[in-house]
Order: C-alpha cells, then sequence, then structure tokens
C-alpha cells in the first residue's frame, strides 16, 4: 500500500512503519534509523528529506564526530507534505495536518495544521567550553565524523 514515484533513498528500513495508501515522490532522502512512523494516507511531494539522527556535535570532534543521535519522527495518517521540505529528529506531525513547501519542521505540529515556512532563528548555542577544547586539542571530524 506504499507507492515510491521515481528515485528516492530511504535507509533504516527495520526502524520504518509505513501505512497504507502512502505516496512517496521522487527524490525524497529518508534516514531512519532513529525510528519513523508514517501514518495511512500521507503524500510526501518530491525532493522532501526526513531525518531521524543527526551528528552529535559534542562528542569528540569539530564540527562533530562519528556518533549519531537518535529521535524518532512520527507523521500522522491523512498528511500532506509539500515540495522541498525538511522534517527534523523528533518531530511530531500531527493528523491531517499540511505542511507547505519549502518548510523546516522541528517539534510538534498540531493535528489538523497548515504549517508554512518560518524566518530562521537561533535555536541554541553550542556548549563554549567543550567547543574550545576541542578546538585547543584540534579534534576535527573527517569524512563522516571519523576523527583525522
Amino acid at each position: 500500500g506504499c507507492f515510491i514515484h521515481g528515485e528516492s533513498k530511504i535507509t533504516g528500513l527495520e526502524k520504518i512503519e509505513i501505512g497504507n495508501n502512502v505516496q512517496i515522490n521522487t527524490n525524497t532522502l529518508i534516514r531512519g534509523e532513529g525510528g519513523l512512523v508514517i501514518g495511512d494516507n500521507t503524500h510526501i511531494a518530491r525532493n522532501v528529506v526526513i531525518y531521524t539522527h543527526n551528528h552529535n556535535y559534542e562528542g569528540l570532534a569539530l564540527p562533530y564526530d562519528n556518533t549519531f543521535r537518535f529521535r524518532p519522527v512520527t507523521i500522522e495518517k491523512n498528511v500532506w507534505i509539500g515540495v522541498n521540505v525538511t522534517v527534523l529528529p523528533g518531530a511530531h506531525i500531527g493528523e491531517g495536518a499540511i505542511i507547505g513547501a519549502g518548510s523546516v519542521v522541528r517539534g510538534k505540529v498540531d493535528p489538523l495544521a497548515i504549517y508554512g515556512a518560518s524566518e530562521g532563528k537561533v535555536l541554541k548555542y553550542r556548549d563554549e567550553d567543550h567547543y574550545n577544547q576541542l578546538e585547543e586539542k584540534k579534534s576535527y571530524g573527517g569524512p563522516n565524523g571519523n576523527p583525522l
């Protein structure tokens, strides 16, 4: 009951649960290693990115190391996700919500909400002491965060 139209990349399949009549359009990137639920009748437009994990920026290298932080994503039923949307780790999109083109989704989107792109803002700051310690040690991450 899931239809993938065109080429997409999906990883972490063992941690993904997809309902019936789910439409996933071309060039979608889904990283499901942190856990992902997509409810029935959800339509995902092209160029959508869904992440359920992120690099660890508080690890042993800068800008990040080769470990990850996992946070599941839930997309309830009857959701429409527009083109060029990014869904961040830990997001929860409520039943019947519509996510407008180009939006970045973090946190909770209420059921039936029509959610649109908003201006960027600082969410929080890195731990300055930790950052300075790693900078002094010249602890940098190379490809995929592997220590140099």
